[in-house]
């Protein structure tokens, strides 16, 4: 467990540094974008703390618009709970052709494995992202939740502004088990907010398909190494014919793209977890790619590098690992994202 570990991104300067900056410290959840005349004064702060169970986040930003397309939701393949209260600022928030502005105050609840688009000014805002699984009884009210927003200025709305502004306030003192009581009592209360919220507050409505596709997506998960795992397979497992199974995968760029983006997504934490002990020749096999060179071609193109470089910076980073004062950088915020379990 990583409870009470810290990532922190600060910049007294603005500028097209501290927007790089901020692209990586988003990357587990975001593209973005900002205007050309903007890109010289934009300014971005995050202060990340893992809870073990949950993950917490204060920051702020110039305006910017922001996007979690298809291809983003294949790669991570999550589908973590988020809630964002907005302290200053404003957004607006699309789904699905639909629209809802999120002022101060404001409460937000997003489905990580659902895509979305926003517009925001400048910000500050508290976010809280949890495992589905955290939810327990609550999880069948989390299919219409996204985009849902608790309004700030109803009793409930203020209720769990509170609750999220006292969870940063008093995080840094938490033991373990207290972080995981924190975060199990937040998953309770937002779960009761989306089971009673009414429909005018929701922005996407719950699909018929998605607890299915949750569990296809699951059984994906498990069977990535098989040679024998292809849409055919998953159409005799859950009885579904090839044009009914490929309807769910539409949002998610098809079943063999999704099951591809899974592949490079397991082979990423291989070569960052093994650094220079792991082979690429043998992760392209593991994870059923036809050679390395297709493999090192894919990987590239989803994550922006070559494997032999993302190798050498593990490895580079493991031999500093001996001294304990070394500190948790933003490739092990992504980490944190994809592993995050109840």
């Amino acid at each position: 467990m990583r409870s009470n570990s810290v990532l922190q991104l600060t910049g007294e300067r603005p500028g097209i540094h501290q927007a790089a900056a901020w692209r990586d410290a988003v990357a587990p959840f975001w593209d973005f974008a900002i205007r050309k005349e903007d890109v010289a004064a934009f300014h971005g702060q995050s202060r990340v703390r893992h809870l073990g169970t949950a993950i917490l986040c204060r920051a702020s930003a110039s305006g910017l618009r922001f996007e979690r397309e298809p291809a983003l939701v294949a790669r991570m393949g999550v589908d973590h709970i988020l809630a964002h209260v907005r302290l200053t600022g404003q957004s607006r928030i699309a789904i699905g052709g639909r629209e809802r502005d999120c002022a101060p105050g404001d409460i937000c609840l997003l489905d990580l494995s659902r895509p979305l688009s926003a517009e925001s000014t400048d910000y500050q805002a508290i976010t809280v992202v949890l495992p589905r699984a955290l939810f327990g009884a609550h999880q069948a009210a989390l299919d219409g939740l996204h985009g849902a927003v608790i309004r700030g200025a109803t009793p409930f709305g203020r209720m769990v502004n509170d609750h999220l502004r006292a969870l940063s306030a008093h995080a840094t003192g938490f033991s373990e088990r207290e972080a995981a009581a924190a975060a199990q009592a937040t998953a309770a209360l937002l779960g009761a907010a989306a089971f009673g919220l009414p429909e005018e507050d929701r922005l996407a409505q719950a699909s018929v398909g998605t607890p299915l596709l949750l569990a296809i997506r699951r059984f994906i998960e498990a069977e990535l190494a098989s040679a024998d795992l292809s849409a055919e397979t998953l159409g005799r497992q859950f009885g579904l014919s090839r044009s009914a199974l490929y309807r769910l995968f539409v949002p998610l760029g098809g079943v063999s793209g999704y099951i591809r983006q899974r592949r490079l997504a397991r082979a990423y934490r291989d070569l960052a977890a093994d650094g220079r002990s792991a082979r690429i020749s043998e992760v392209a096999y593991r994870w059923r790619f036809e050679s390395p060179a297709h493999f090192a071609q894919a990987f590239k193109a989803a994550f922006g590098c070559a494997p032999r470089d993302l190798r050498a910076h593990q490895a580079d980073a493991a031999e500093a690992s001996g001294d304990p004062a070394r500190a948790e950088t933003w490739t092990d915020f992504y980490d944190w994202v994809l592993k995050l379990a109840a």
